[in-house]
């Protein structure tokens, strides 16, 4: 391969693994999906590093001296979320490339194509909210009332969060307003309407916003030896739930020092 044609295949092979680290995989997938797209667009030498916020891919001609790389590209991924329909959508685009049944060329316009996509609609991640606060607090022993509080929570709350998600603010302080909210609606659910068990209440409605992905994906990075990606992706999980911890507990322990509750 000339220097022209391993620029694309490295430029299209990380392209399509920075959308894989944003979507949320974990990093066995996207080296792996990487070093597919590579071998068959035909690059022998090259070396990839990836890490939960980046990737690192230098690659030669085949009569290059050793450690003489044609081209190296490096892509920084500052933020990612969950979004396994465009990881899915990379993982086919994988295997079609592996069975011959896309060129570069096709690649980068299908790459084109997932990157417009966009994520989920925010209606359904709303909803998805609502279904799974008013889910958990019924499994958890909430009534029927705690379980629709929960939901109605959980979806109010969701739109702050995904706004806010839009913004620069840290995962910190997101989760942490987040987490407040969440509190004081459902102490004024508890004072206005009899019956309800705030426990239950709002163990429903903070599921939502459990860093369940990252927590799963740094087990998955560490079992398989990539020791820095699981402890960057463990320390984010624990800023989130720290978040979440610190912004329901001081709402909660105000309102019980007032006596409130």
């Amino acid at each position: 391969m000339n220097g022209k044609e391993i620029k694309k295949a490295v430029d299209i092979s990380a392209r399509a693994g920075s959308l894989l680290l944003k979507a949320g995989a974990d990093i066995t997938r996207v080296e792996d999906t990487i070093n597919h797209m590579m071998r068959s667009f035909g690059v022998k030498k090259y070396d990839i590093f990836t890490i939960t916020n980046g990737i690192f891919i230098s690659a030669s001609a085949d009569d290059a001296p050793e450690g003489m790389g044609d081209y190296t590209r490096i892509c920084e991924v500052p933020k990612n979320s969950s979004d396994l329909g465009k990881v899915d959508m990379i993982n086919t685009l994988s295997r079609d490339i592996e069975a011959g049944k896309c060129d570069m060329d096709g690649a980068a316009v299908r790459l084109d194509g997932i990157e417009k996509a966009g994520g989920y609609p925010k209606i359904l991640s709303l909803a998805a909210a609502a279904v799974a606060s008013g889910a958990f607090s019924f499994l958890f022993g909430g009534g029927p009332v705690d379980a629709l509080l929960a939901a109605l929570i959980g979806f109010s709350y969701y739109i702050l969060f995904l706004k806010l998600n839009e913004t620069k603010l840290s995962k910190l302080l997101t989760n942490g307003i987040c987490g407040c909210i969440l509190a004081l609606l459902s102490v004024a659910c508890f004072k206005l309407l009899p019956g309800v068990n705030l426990d239950k209440v709002i163990i429903g409605a903070i599921m939502p916003l459990i860093p369940g992905v990252s927590f799963v994906n740094s087990v998955r990075d560490i079992a398989a030896g990539d020791y820095i990606s699981g402890a960057i992706r463990m320390i984010d999980a624990i800023v989130i739930a720290s978040g979440i911890a610190l912004g329901v507990g001081v709402t909660i322990l105000i309102f019980t020092r007032v006596g409130v509750i």
